[in-house]
C-alpha cells in the first residue's frame, strides 16, 4: 500500500461487512443514548458521576458523543481508516493490534489516574478517539508517501501525520492532564509497539519497508560505480538497486 492514496481511501471498498457492522453497532448505541438520556452513560462511561466500575474501560469506547457532531466525526474517521488499515496489516493483526492499543491506553491512563496525575471529566469519559489515534498512525506508517489533506486544505505526508499524532497526544496530556489525552497517548504507544514487535508477516513487511527507506536515504549520499564487470562499461547504480 504505497501507491495512489486515493486507492487506499476507496469509498466503495471501505464499506466492508466488518466496517458496516461496527458503524451500525455504534450508531444503535448512540441512538439509545439519545432515546434514554442519562441511563447508559452512568453505567458505561469511564467513571461517570464519580463511580468507577470494572467494565467501564471497555464500554466507554462504545459510547458516542457527547454531541451528534462529535459522534458523526468519529464514525466518519472510522469509516475512512478501518478498511485501509485492514488491507495493509491484515484483518487479524488490525483487530489484535486494536486490542493491544486499547490495553496500553487503559493501563497507561489508569496508572496516571491512580497516581492522581490526570483528571476525569465530570460526566465521565467516552468515545473512540484513542483507537482512532492508533488507526491514523497505522495508516500513515503503512502508506508513508500518501498525502492527506489536513483540515481539508493542507497536504501532509501520511507518515508525518502518524508521528504528529503521538506528539500532539503527548502535548495535550501535558496541557490538559485529562484522562482522554492519557488514553490517546497510551493507545498510540501501543500501536507503535504492536507494529514494531507484534503481528504476522504483513506487519513485518511494513517494518522492512521502514528499514529499506532508511538504507536508501543513507546510500543516496554515495555514488556507486559498477566497474564494467558486466561488459557494458562503467555504470552508475541507483541506491534502490543495491537495497533490493
Amino acid at each position: 500500500m504505497h501507491g495512489d492514496p486515493m486507492a487506499a481511501l476507496n469509498l466503495g471498498g471501505n464499506w466492508t461487512p466488518r466496517t458496516r457492522a461496527a458503524l451500525l453497532a455504534l450508531f444503535a448505541i448512540y441512538v439509545a443514548q439519545l432515546v434514554v438520556p442519562g441511563v447508559l452513560e452512568p453505567l458505561l462511561a469511564w467513571q461517570a458521576g464519580g463511580a468507577f466500575r470494572p467494565w467501564q474501560p471497555a464500554t466507554a469506547f462504545l459510547l458516542g458523543g457527547p454531541t451528534p457532531v462529535s459522534a458523526l466525526l468519529e464514525w466518519v474517521a472510522l469509516f475512512f481508516l478501518l478498511t485501509p488499515v485492514e488491507r495493509a496489516l491484515g484483518v487479524r493483526d488490525t483487530w489484535l493490534g486494536g486490542l493491544v492499543a486499547w490495553a496500553c491506553g487503559v493501563a497507561f491512563a489508569g496508572g496516571l489516574q491512580a497516581a492522581g496525575l490526570v483528571a476525569v471529566p465530570a460526566g465521565g469519559w467516552l468515545g473512540l478517539a484513542p483507537l482512532l489515534a492508533a488507526l491514523v498512525s497505522w495508516f500513515g506508517w503503512a502508506n508513508p508517501t500518501a498525502r492527506i489533506l489536513l483540515m481539508f486544505v493542507i497536504p501532509v505526508r501520511a507518515d508525518l501525520l502518524a508521528w504528529a499524532t503521538g506528539l500532539l497526544s503527548f502535548l495535550f496530556l501535558l496541557y490538559a492532564r485529562d484522562l482522554g489525552s492519557a488514553l490517546s497517548l497510551g493507545a498510540w504507544m501501543g500501536a507503535w509497539t504492536w507494529l514494531r514487535i507484534g503481528g504476522s508477516g504483513a506487519m513485518r513487511r511494513v517494518g522492512l519497508a521502514w528499514k529499506r527507506r532508511r538504507i536508501t536515504r543513507e546510500l543516496r549520499r554515495f555514488e556507486v560505480i559498477d566497474g564494467g564487470r558486466t561488459g557494458g562499461g562503467a555504470r552508475r547504480s541507483k541506491p534502490e538497486e543495491w537495497v533490493n
